[in-house]
């Protein structure tokens, strides 16, 4: 059966999952980012692969950390926040944030070559 529009747009393709982190003493919740949002920070990326993307897992997380309903908890003006967090804490939920976008190393590689 072929979709519609109207069912793809329709469609609740943006699952939540919720990470453990007993360093902050409880759990958060990552979403899946829209595919403009992936577009610009790969864009970001590649822009200044040269010099490197200051807070490259900051506003990665910036972008997926998110409430209970989906709302982002840190806003694009406030990743300097996240940048003086626990760099051990916040790579691991980096890591996960990344599978749970079905970002790879091998994304990551590959945007450093573009």
């Amino acid at each position: 059966m072929s979709l519609t529009e109207e069912q793809i747009l329709a469609a609740d393709d943006m699952g939540l999952l919720e990470l453990e982190v007993p360093e902050w003493g409880g759990s958060v919740h990552i979403r899946v980012m829209t595919v403009g949002e992936r577009d610009s920070y790969e864009n970001e990326w590649m822009v200044n692969k040269s010099k490197g993307v200051d807070n490259f897992r900051s506003k990665f997380l910036q972008r997926v950390l998110c409430d209970e309903n989906g709302e982002l908890l840190f806003t694009a003006q406030e990743v300097d926040k996240l940048a003086k967090k626990s760099a051990r804490v916040i790579t691991r939920v980096w890591e996960a944030a990344m599978r749970h976008n079905a970002l790879t190393d091998g994304d990551v590689e590959e945007l450093a070559k573009n």
